[in-house]
């Protein structure tokens, strides 16, 4: 007796924003590694990458039409100009505008094509722009702390998950320790989503869609950190990967 191979599912991976405006070289390189070690890990959940390096927004239409998921990296900070604001903190860093508007076409595209979607951190920063909300350009110092300084630039600290959420139901109730290192946050939350997460001092650390129809989480932490815990990695990855397989036989099905 033969067992059909496990359908394995194509993921869109943004391109790193890294460079840009106002550069911080350390965060570069971090944000390349972090790059490489977020398409191991989506890997290793039985997925195959497909990176949007090199990508204009006119090439995000075909890409998607081939993708079962979509992942938005890290990086640098969204151009305030995106979400409206008037001013501008002088502590952005890593501006990258054209990488803003091919990740936020993404998230538009991807949301009316309904493919799951997983976005971290600047990630999160750009679905909740793509979405009309807004954000928080630097964080002032509070309870908790959101980030390292010089090359280490992650730090641990508890979340707190709200119930029924899909984050909850993955990880189970109450708090859970993440590895983070932001110092932008959401600040107004964006049409169609909800916090989901937040650290002890009130920052939204977590959001998700309200459709069901259309899978997005989107976290202020880095499952894919080498220090990060592995069963964040397994859980959250695993989520995309199960969802980019629901959503390809879902779309089979109408095919037949």
């Amino acid at each position: 007796m033969t067992t059909t191979p496990e359908y394995v599912p194509t993921i869109v991976l943004s391109r790193a924003s890294a460079g840009g405006d106002h550069e911080k070289p350390e965060l570069t390189a971090l944000i390349h590694g972090l790059e490489a070690s977020m398409k191991s890990a989506i890997e290793a959940t039985g997925a195959r990458v497909i990176s949007a390096e090199g990508f204009t927004e006119a090439d995000v239409d075909a890409a998607l039409s081939q993708a079962d998921g979509v992942v938005l990296l890290g990086g640098g900070d969204v151009d305030p100009d995106e979400y409206g604001a008037t001013e501008r903190h002088p502590k952005l860093y890593n501006i990258d505008r054209t990488t803003d508007r091919v990740d936020i076409e993404l998230v538009n595209q991807a949301t009316e094509r309904r493919l799951p979607l997983l976005a971290i951190c600047r990630g999160m920063h750009i679905v909740n722009v793509a979405r009309g909300g807004t954000l928080i350009q630097h964080l002032e110092p509070s309870a908790v702390v959101h980030s390292g300084g010089g090359v280490d630039a992650m730090v641990d600290h508890d979340v707190a998950l709200e119930p029924a959420s899909q984050l909850s139901e993955l990880y189970g109730d109450g708090a859970m320790t993440i590895r983070s290192g932001h110092h932008q946050a959401v600040d107004v939350v964006g049409a169609g989503l909800t916090a989901t997460g937040r650290a002890a001092d009130g920052v939204v650390e977590a959001v998700e869609s309200t459709d069901p129809t259309s899978p997005l989480i989107a976290v202020q932490w880095h499952p894919e950190d080498g220090k990060a815990s592995e069963r964040d990695r397994e859980l959250l990855f695993g989520w995309l990967t199960t969802q980019a397989r629901e959503f390809h036989a879902r779309h089979s099905e109408v095919a037949i």
